[in-house]
């Protein structure tokens, strides 16, 4: 019932269930292990697929010229053990929406993928089979290489919506332009548990409007590997990607810009924007191709290695492995300070190769209290320099003479030190005495002010009293007769 001997072992194995057959790659030549001829081959086969309970890959670059499309498509949609399913080619005009049973059905499908030139009709069939039947299980989902164009990705970007559980979005060259940006932001920011980690938009024609969008929505995920290449970025792009470096829930770790001509500007955005942060290792591009000179070399080198001070060098980023492609066009100290961020603490071994005069002065704050953490600091720069295999750039007995300057320095500003703090006591001591008499001085005038309210109270109550006794006497003499006779009146009254 088959064209040929291969096709035949083909449905034998899957008739048997043989657990060694769990891929299938159909095509119309040798190149796969199911060759699609002239006779009914295709349809037996969705038919064995149906009943099988081992397949688990199948991959379709043919569907043959035979008229058993159907039937393979049918049997497709019985299978459930299918987790990897791969379709490059356009299955001869049948709609994808025919596969509505096999997405309904299947619960163990995790990755899903398209190599093939899909046209608008084809993505809505996609999008509406994507909306309607959603399948929990997939993980993976790629559009690779199948022009989708603006309007394409923009129906599928938008059914994406209910499938935050995605880990994977590969979606290279398929011109999505600034609307499918604006569609795929959309769709991440809506994602309220995102579990993506790979996103992969080379060749798409994003410029740096679309890039801006983009980066709108990807602060919602879990991204950790962001392929960017051969697009239309330039710095002002770059640069709107700051805030997402920057932000606490950026766990990016790889990103891709091979073939974007972003230049100094560019290259000044990136080392500018990764400042502070600690997940990216990888920044992939071309040196020769990405318009980058002496000015945008020496931005990154302020990134990996700050020497304005021990505390620039301390903070600056120890993370980052990878700049340019591999070593290729890289300057010497830029390869030096990615090298030693390969190994432990690359903070100690940049300070002790950028500062080879320590400044203690900045330390005399915690006084003596420091002076054995100097002690240990530089014994356990010894200790790692050796581990790391550092001697030939930091000679240990360059090591042992700062650690001697340095104590130095501790112990003969100490006199300074006495002196400056007993000056500084005095300091104190005469502000709080002085705080004190204001604070008395404030508590006597409020003293003055509620006597003086008291006189007042009197003077007001005495004066009243004369009122009631007819008013105050002209004379001693005449006050006590007046005072008498007010004192008939009010008993005769």
């Amino acid at each position: 019932i088959t064209s040929c001997n291969g096709n035949a072992e083909i449905l034998r194995r899957l008739r048997n269930q043989y657990t060694s057959l769990y891929d299938i790659s159909i095509t119309d030549d040798d190149w796969g292990n199911f060759v699609v001829g002239e006779d009914e081959d295709l349809g037996w086969l969705g038919y064995f697929i149906g009943k099988s309970k081992c397949v688990n890959e199948l991959t379709i670059y043919s569907s043959g010229e035979g008229e058993n499309i159907e039937a393979f498509i049918e049997g497709i949609n019985r299978n459930q053990s299918i987790n990897s399913l791969h379709i490059g080619t356009d299955l001869r005009g049948v709609s994808f929406r025919n596969l509505r049973p096999f997405f309904r059905n299947n619960n163990n499908l995790y990755q899903l993928e398209f190599n093939f030139e899909v046209g608008l009709e084809c993505a809505e069939s996609i999008a509406f089979v994507l909306d309607e039947n959603r399948c929990q299980s997939l993980e993976s989902l790629r559009f690779e290489d199948c022009n989708l164009g603006e309007d394409g990705f923009a129906v599928i970007a938008t059914a994406l919506r209910t499938y935050p559980e995605l880990e994977e979005l590969h979606l290279q060259h398929n011109n999505i332009g600034l609307m499918g940006c604006t569609a795929l932001a959309d769709t991440l920011r809506g994602w309220e548990a995102s579990n993506l980690k790979h996103l992969d938009l080379d060749g798409n024609g994003i410029d740096d409007q679309g890039l801006q969008t983009l980066a709108a929505g990807i602060t919602n995920t879990k991204l950790e590997e962001l392929y960017l290449s051969d697009n239309l970025i330039t710095g002002a792009g770059l640069r709107s990607m700051s805030d997402y470096f920057q932000s606490e829930s950026c766990c990016l770790k790889t990103l891709n810009v091979l073939r974007n001509d972003f230049g100094d500007e560019g290259a000044v955005a990136l080392a500018d924007g990764l400042i502070g942060n600690k997940s990216l290792t990888s920044l992939c591009f071309h040196p020769h191709q990405s318009g980058i000179t002496r000015i945008g070399w020496a931005a990154f080198s302020r990134l990996l290695c700050d020497t304005s001070s021990i505390n620039s060098t301390y903070l600056s980023n120890h993370n980052i492995r990878t700049i340019g492609f591999g070593y290729d066009g890289a300057p010497l100290d830029i390869r030096h300070y990615l090298e030693m961020n390969k190994h432990p603490h690359p903070a100690m071994n940049k300070i002790l190769k950028s500062h080879p005069d320590l400044d203690i002065e900045p330390f005399f704050q915690w006084k003596l209290k420091l002076l054995p953490v100097v002690v240990n600091w530089f014994q356990s720069a010894g200790s790692r320099m050796l581990a790391n295999n550092l001697g030939e750039s930091i000679q240990r007995q360059s090591l042992q003479n700062r650690e001697l300057s340095a104590l130095y320095k501790f112990v003969r500003g100490m006199p300074d030190l006495t002196v400056m703090s007993y000056w500084q006591q005095f300091v104190m001591n005469a502000q709080a005495e002085r705080r004190r008499i204001d604070d008395e001085r404030r508590r006597l005038e409020d003293e003055r002010r509620r006597l003086d309210g008291e006189r007042c109270k009197l003077d007001y109550d005495e004066e009243a009293a004369w009122v009631r006794l007819g008013g105050r006497p002209r004379s001693e003499g005449e006050g006590s007769s007046n005072f008498v006779s007010g004192v008939k009146r009010r008993r005769q009254e």
